[in-house]
């Protein structure tokens, strides 16, 4: 036990260790003409939504392999999965919300700041995942069964895969800019933008490893009925 203490303590420090780089790096981010320093919110959300898009992913690919192998293991990593990505939904979307509101130039319309934003579809698409994202928390609550909830968790990846990319290549696409990093000729900026990606991704990944330790094993369930039928044979 305390080899498992110490363990996620080292992994702990290690999450906070690579979002602190991450948050260095955005800070390290080159102002750009018009925005200025303002681009750096909208790069720390693109980056964190590719990290929170690969740990979604992740968990319905460990869901997969749980529904095959049945394996407790496997099954906890899932939900730890599970239990970060969906608070990082719902941060880079409040960041991706306040990111439109400070970058995007919305003084030629006539209508409110919100209602032009809220009526891009890639934000629209964020909202509805983030209400699938609570149904997929509220579904422990109902469901016992590991292998509906595996199910669920596939279920959900394989709708906000759906939603965000008829978000991104349908039409009504002119308020949210087609990833300017990638597209910049600056390879330092591609760079930088790659390590805040990659360092939000690390520290989700170590955490859900963390917060998966906390799953009760399924080998639990039955310790007290195997205790309750040897107890009259003792007799």
């Amino acid at each position: 036990m305390n080899g498992n203490k110490v363990s996620s303590t080292v992994l702990g420090i290690g999450a906070f260790a690579f979002l602190g780089l991450a948050v260095v790096l955005a800070l390290r981010f080159p102002a750009v003409e018009g925005l200025g320093t303002k681009v750096r919110l909208p790069v720390f959300h693109g980056a964190l939504t590719w990290a929170n898009l690969t740990t979604f992913s992740l968990m319905a690919i460990v869901a997969v392999v749980y529904l095959v192998r049945r394996r407790d293991a496997i099954y906890r990593w899932e939900t730890g999965l599970r239990w970060i990505s969906v608070p990082m939904w719902f941060v880079g979307s409040g960041l991706g919300l306040w990111a439109a509101l400070n970058t995007w130039d919305l003084s030629g319309s006539q209508s409110s700041a919100l209602s032009v934003v809220i009526s891009d579809p890639r934000l629209m698409a964020q909202f509805w995942v983030c209400i699938l994202a609570v149904l997929l928390l509220v579904m422990p609550l109902l469901l016992e069964e590991r292998r509906y909830l595996a199910v669920a968790d596939i279920a959900f990846t394989g709708l906000m895969w759906f939603l965000l990319l008829r978000a991104i290549l349908g039409p009504g696409r002119a308020l949210h800019p087609d990833s300017p990093v990638m597209n910049s000729d600056e390879i330092m900026i591609k760079l930088i933008f790659v390590g805040i990606f990659a360092s939000l991704t690390a520290a989700a990944l170590l955490t859900s490893w963390v917060l998966s330790r906390l799953v009760k094993p399924a080998e639990d369930e039955n310790v007290l009925p195997a205790v309750a039928e040897e107890a009259p044979q003792r007799a």
